[in-house]
């Protein structure tokens, strides 16, 4: 979020050499994108404390076989729905100039037909699940077929929020996605209580994928009209099977959990992986909101490349800035947050939490580069890392479930960052985007890094307690804010001055 608006202040600094009009539409982008992150930001933030809340009373209630059960049934209906979109609502997004009323309502259209296709072949295929995952209850065929139902929902939304991403219109997105996480959570907590079990979890997707689809047609005036021509689209699905093609390997990558973990090592272990993946990707939400308004602004500034690259390297120094105390602080505490929020019975998917926060450390550098690439239409290549990705899950990570147990599979995330990061600094610089990735973000790691080791000598056999927990915690934002005002004023300013503006008008 920080990192965001840094990113589009940067050009007021860089654009001395742009005219007059250029300047102000920039001022504009920036004064929108703003706008929008700090809306973003707080609806994550929201979010994620419902989402934590929830979890919390959903690990204490439930079996981690449960969650398994539910991992697994939901990793077989995305399955299905990968191939229910053309990636068409990124390429919309990314789209240069005004969309017409029959782009959008022909994109609509070849979405549901596709949506409707897909839908009907999960609820057919649903039976086949038992076989692949034997320990899956019976019951698993009608989890199946009533999760199909959110994904139908879900899809009703995809125009409305293109058009409001497009213009960095955050505001009524943060208010649908706020609702729809606290009916989620409710219906799954009340579900829980009532021991539903894993149907807990189903009816509240269900319930989210519902409210979602009729909030947000109430906060947008645009409606389906019956318009259809699949040759205005044809340039959009160009962009759009690739970026797609992205989401079905990214997809294939996270596959080994539901799907090779799940048949080898049973329910109970896809159970540990979520909640390990789940609470490492707590500080997640600051690259979250970032991913959802880089994309549209940064495409904005695709054709000056010089700029897009000042971009990207403020918004690698300022995300890092943010991110990493609060993921230092989540590794340095790991064995104390579990016990007193999750219960001891979480203790086995420790080693994987700490291998999952590869995550949140190295995101704030992935992904503004990420997001460069896409703006600039390279989406092909992100096609191609995820090829690679998927080597590395499935290469190194499945052989280590039979070694080691389901950690494994988390042991390729600091070997798949390391090479993301190479990768991406590789194809910005053939773009003539130069980022300086060290520069930008060493200083943060090292600052973090000692804040972490400080806090886990410190607390030894010191936190007894929940409120012994929270003020360590709190003693190691202070001492990273210390450490920052000694060895990195500038940035520690930078982010003082962009607080600040957060929280004066933007429109």
């Amino acid at each position: 979020m920080i990192g965001g608006s840094l990113s589009l202040h940067v050009g007021v600094e860089v654009t001395d050499r742009t005219t007059d009009n250029q300047q102000q539409e920039f001022q504009e982008l920036k004064k929108k994108s703003l706008s929008g992150m700090t809306a973003l930001f707080i609806r994550q933030v929201l979010v994620k404390l419902i989402f934590f809340g929830g979890n919390i009373v959903l690990a204490r209630l439930l079996a981690p076989q449960v969650f398994g059960i539910y991992a697994i049934v939901n990793f077989v209906v995305t399955f299905f729905s990968t191939f229910g979109d053309v990636g068409i609502g990124a390429a919309l997004i990314q789209k240069k100039g005004e969309l017409s009323r029959e782009e959008l309502s022909t994109t609509f259209w070849l979405q549901q037909m596709l949506v409707w296709s897909v839908v009907a072949v999960a609820v057919l295929a649903a039976p086949l699940a038992l076989k692949v995952y034997p320990t899956l209850p019976p019951v698993g065929v009608w989890l199946i077929r009533a999760m199909a139902l959110s994904f139908f929902f879900s899809s009703l939304k995809t125009i409305p929020a293109i058009l409001m991403e497009r213009e960095i219109d955050f505001n009524r997105i943060a208010w649908v996605d706020v609702t729809e996480n606290l009916a989620f959570q409710g219906v799954a907590i009340t579900g829980a209580f009532l021991g539903w079990e894993a149907w807990s979890f189903v009816a509240a997707a269900v319930t989210r994928g519902l409210l979602g689809a009729l909030l947000i047609y109430s906060l947008s005036s645009w409606r389906p009209s019956l318009h259809y021509r699949f040759e205005s689209v044809k340039g959009l699905v160009r962009f759009g099977l690739p970026y797609q093609g992205n989401q079905i390997l990214s997809f294939i990558k996270d596959a080994v959990t539901p799907l090779f973990v799940g048949a080898y090592a049973g329910a109970a272990a896809v159970g540990y992986l979520n909640w390990a993946r789940n609470f490492a990707f707590v500080p997640l939400v600051i690259s979250e909101t970032f991913g959802r308004v880089a994309f549209p602004a940064f495409s904005q500034l695709q054709d000056d490349r010089e700029l897009l690259g000042h971009t990207i390297e403020n918004s690698i120094r300022m995300m890092t800035f943010v991110m990493l105390p609060v993921t230092g602080i989540f590794i340095a505490l790991g064995p104390e947050i579990t016990h007193y929020f999750y219960t001891d019975k979480w203790f086995p998917a420790i080693n994987a939490f700490y291998l999952f926060s590869w995550a949140p450390l190295m995101m704030g550098v992935t992904l503004p580069m990420f997001s460069g690439i896409l703006s600039i239409g390279k989406s092909k290549i992100i096609l191609a890392m995820s090829l690679a990705l998927i080597g590395i899950e499935w290469g190194i990570g499945a052989p280590l479930v039979t070694r080691i147990g389901f950690t494994g599979v988390a042991v390729t995330q600091p070997i798949s960052y390391i090479i993301f990061t190479v990768v991406y600094k590789y194809v910005l610089r053939r773009q003539r985007v130069r980022v300086n990735v060290v520069r930008n973000a060493y200083l943060n790691l090292l600052i973090a890094a000692l804040m972490a080791a400080i806090v886990w000598y410190a607390k030894g056999g010191l936190v007894t307690s929940l409120p012994a927990l929270v003020a360590f915690a709190g003693m190691g934002l202070v001492v990273y804010l210390l450490l920052s005002f000694m060895l990195n004023r500038g940035t520690l300013k930078e982010s003082l001055r962009y607080f600040r503006k957060l929280r004066e008008p933007t429109c």
